[in-house]
């Protein structure tokens, strides 16, 4: 929706000037995908609903946590700077072994506000196993006009 709170808090000057300091860059967009610049992520136990270890196509995204479930998964678990060491590695066992190492899995609580640099950071969100785990996502491009792909846009959305 056009009217979407949202909405309003993406398109915000004063958020991307925050986002652009905090990220020590010296210019940054908000991604020119309909779909892909700002959405909520809806994680339902009922299903299992998990996201697998991945790399994000985008730079720079905002998360905010909206709502969890204690207990029931869900966690967003990450890898600090490794797309250099995941990238080298032979086989998806070696992966296996530096994620069971190094694997980060930060308290996100409602009103968690995150920001992260998802293409340098391998990521995942754990299955849900009951309730529902419910995030925004607002997503920033160092290139003017960026969009994602057509791979993600029929994989996510």
């Amino acid at each position: 929706r056009e009217d979407s709170a949202l909405l309003e808090v993406y398109r915000w000057e004063p958020l991307r000037e925050f986002l652009q300091a905090a990220f020590r860059l010296p210019r940054l967009f908000r991604s020119a995908d309909p779909l892909g610049g700002v959405y909520y992520n809806v994680f339902d136990g009922s299903r299992g609903d998990t996201l697998g270890w991945h790399f994000d196509r985008s730079h720079f995204s905002m998360n905010l946590i909206l709502q969890t479930t204690p207990g029931a998964g869900g966690d967003f678990q990450y890898l600090p700077d490794s797309r250099g060491t995941v990238d080298e590695a032979a086989s998806w066992s070696e992966v296996q072994a530096i994620i069971d190492r190094g694997a980060r899995t930060p308290e996100l609580l409602p009103g968690s506000l995150y920001l992260f640099a998802g293409s340098r950071s391998l990521h995942r969100v754990s299955p849900v196993t009951r309730g529902q785990r419910v995030n925004a996502i607002l997503t920033f491009v160092e290139d003017e006009g960026a969009r994602l792909n057509e791979y993600t846009l029929r994989k996510f959305f």
